[in-house]
């Protein structure tokens, strides 16, 4: 009995500057800097020290990944504290 074929790979290699999801490190996202040595470089999105990991290993940040958590509620707006200048 003869083996199907095995469906071949593609391998993603993002572009520079790409928003990528390190799946080495539970799916960390941050922007592709390049390889060098066979090691994939990532930065934060918001700016930061660039980490190193395996490039089969990354993938296209999903939309989800590309939000921000919200850290805190905002103030609730009121009309009366908003200044609004008068129209000419």
């Amino acid at each position: 009995m003869s083996r199907p074929a095995p469906t071949p790979t593609t391998i993603y290699r993002p572009q520079l500057g790409e928003l990528v999801s390190d799946l080495t490190h539970k799916g960390a996202c941050g922007i592709y800097m390049g390889t060098l040595s066979g090691r994939a470089y990532l930065r934060p999105p918001g700016g930061g020290i660039e980490w190193d990991t395996d490039p089969d290993r990354i993938e296209p940040a999903t939309p989800a990944g590309q939000l921000e958590p919200v850290s805190q509620r905002s103030t609730p707006r009121h009309a009366e504290r908003i200044q609004l200048p008068d129209a000419p």
